[in-house]
């Protein structure tokens, strides 16, 4: 009886060794696992960044190429397939050592949406059609950089009160988190330009954040000074600029109370020449492939910051003019003095400056 028990003993430690052999074997292999999931994902993350950066060099080589053509006054030349066409001839090797390449770039010089970044500094956008008239323009902006979680609930609500616009601090700040965007319209179709019909070819818009996807958003072309709403939700605002009937105009865009927002510009699939051309770029790092989309302005007209007015102030300014002895100047201070402005308060008696 005893040597039976003695077995029996035997057989559990054994079954006991080979289910905590088993159980380590697991655990081994599922370290294993982690690491090499480990090891995949930091090499992936290597390749996807390299992959990202050899399309970013596909993009700057296709500027090059576009620049180059511009310098020789040449018009932009489309590309529509991934090898060397036109007056492309791009190398697509960026580290041939670690096979790292570009392997397609498409450029299209006009698109059916044009993309700018607005805000306080004037944007200018050439309106310019080879296929016909534009009919409608649409105006799409997002919310402006550094704000994630927006809304329109604090745009307006009111269309009577559109045209009363607070102060940008204190009291009655600006609580939308959308800008303000001001469209100055110029019809050039007429090729030529007269002080007397400037005014019928020129348009000024201002379309304001409304709380509301239903009120009509439209401004007609030939508004002066029109404020507009414009429909806004959780991510962009809407407006449109109808009667544009013709196939060649120019726009500067400015932005109220808030900058630093994206807008496109777009006309029921009309394509827009001699703005801006998009690259679609596709990098290839061993066997992860990143593609980006960019757009490429081609006028240089935002090259440099427009201002929006020749002097802003948040006071008034005063400046006193003379004649004497037949000749018109300007004094040296404000002698006459008398006024509650500070700039025109008397400093010294003084003659004029011929």
């Amino acid at each position: 009886m005893m040597k039976q028990m003695r077995n029996q003993a035997g057989v559990v430690s054994i079954m006991v060794t080979m289910i905590m052999m088993i159980v380590i074997s697991l655990l081994v292999l599922g370290f294993a696992e982690l690491s090499r999931n480990e090891q995949r994902n930091t090499l992936d993350q290597q390749l996807s960044a390299q992959a990202y950066y050899a399309a970013e060099s596909g993009v700057n080589d296709a500027r090059q190429a576009m620049e180059a053509m511009l310098t020789a006054g040449q018009p932009v030349q489309n590309k529509t397939a991934c090898g060397n066409q036109g007056g492309y001839t791009l190398s697509g090797v960026v580290d041939a050592s670690h096979n790292v390449t570009y392997t397609c770039v498409l450029i299209n010089v006009a698109p059916a949406t044009l993309v700018y970044n607005i805000g306080y500094t004037s944007t200018v956008v050439p309106i310019l059609s080879s296929s016909g008239a534009f009919g409608k323009l649409t105006l799409t902006w997002k919310l402006p950089t550094g704000i994630t979680n927006g809304s329109a609930a604090g745009c307006y609500t009111n269309a009577a009160s559109l045209g009363q616009f607070p102060m940008a601090t204190g009291t009655g700040s600006w609580s939308c988190d959308y800008p303000v965007v001001r469209v100055d319209f110029l019809n050039a179709n007429g090729g030529t330009f007269a002080r007397a019909n400037w005014n019928a070819n020129t348009s000024t818009m201002f379309f304001v954040p409304f709380n509301s996807a239903s009120i009509s958003n439209n401004a007609s072309l030939g508004s002066h000074g029109a404020v507009v709403p414009a429909r806004c939700n959780a991510t962009s605002c809407t407006a449109n600029i109808t009667g544009v009937g013709g196939t060649e105009y120019y726009m500067r865009v400015t932005t109220l109370y808030r900058t630093d927002s994206q807008l496109a510009i777009s006309a029921n699939g009309a394509t827009f020449t001699g703005a801006e051309a998009t690259i679609d770029a596709t990098g290839k790092a061993q066997d992860v492939l990143r593609r980006i989309l960019v757009a490429v302005d081609l006028t240089g007209a935002n090259a440099h910051k427009i201002p929006s007015g020749a002097l802003i102030v948040e006071d008034s300014v005063c400046k006193r003019f003379g004649v004497a002895n037949g000749y018109f100047g300007v004094y040296d201070d404000m002698s006459a003095g008398g006024s509650n402005i500070p700039l025109c308060q008397l400093q010294s008696s003084g003659a004029p400056k011929p």
